[in-house]
């Protein structure tokens, strides 16, 4: 499967993590550290989109177009994610700060406590969707990063008598101006 042609074998789940906008990007070989947060793995099938809207000139001397322009870029990732902790789940909801703990008081025991109302600001992230062997080039890991985006989705909680408990997300990209010109949306990096 190593020596197979590029993108032939079989990539299976990602983990996906999060951090505070600004975060510093891991090694591609380096499991993240710091302030990353592993959201969870994922279930089904990943979607990356990568959506535009183009313009087309025409002028008097051909029949056909002569010229198209890129004039709105947009990347888009989909994904449903499982192993979910109320942490993560707030992380997708909000923000992880909304959650509160506490003692019950007539028989003691702990909880969390997650309000579901949105509210109307959107958090911004960082993220990471790493695979283990997502590099074309063998069975080596690779990952997408996106230095800033924001949960534009929204999110549905699968529950099911036989499989896991699972949230689908949607998160959109923004372009973070503290990146070059070309990896203002992010980039992919595998290992070679």
């Amino acid at each position: 499967m190593a020596a197979g042609n590029p993108f032939e074998q079989l990539t299976g789940p990602c983990k996906v993590y999060i951090a505070p906008y600004g975060e510093p990007v891991p090694e591609i070989n380096i499991m993240p550290a710091g302030n990353w947060v592993l959201l969870g793995s994922t279930d089904g099938d990943q979607k990356i989109k990568h959506g535009a809207k183009t313009t087309t000139f025409k002028d008097n001397d051909h029949q056909g177009p002569v010229k198209v322009i890129r004039h709105e870029e947009d990347i888009d990732v989909k994904f449903k994610v499982v192993d979910l902790s109320m942490e993560n789940y707030a992380y997708i909801i909000h923000n992880v700060s909304k959650i509160t703990s506490g003692l019950t008081s007539v028989v003691p025991v702990t909880y969390k406590r997650m309000p579901l109302k949105r509210g109307a600001t959107l958090f911004e992230y960082a993220m990471l969707f790493r695979g283990p062997t997502a590099s074309p080039y063998g069975i080596y890991p690779g990952m997408y990063v996106f230095p800033r985006c924001v949960n534009v989705s929204e999110p549905e909680t699968t529950w099911g008598k036989n499989q896991r408990v699972a949230l689908e997300v949607g998160m959109q990209i923004l372009e973070d101006d503290a990146q070059t010109e070309d990896d203002q949306m992010g980039w992919l990096i595998v290992q070679a």
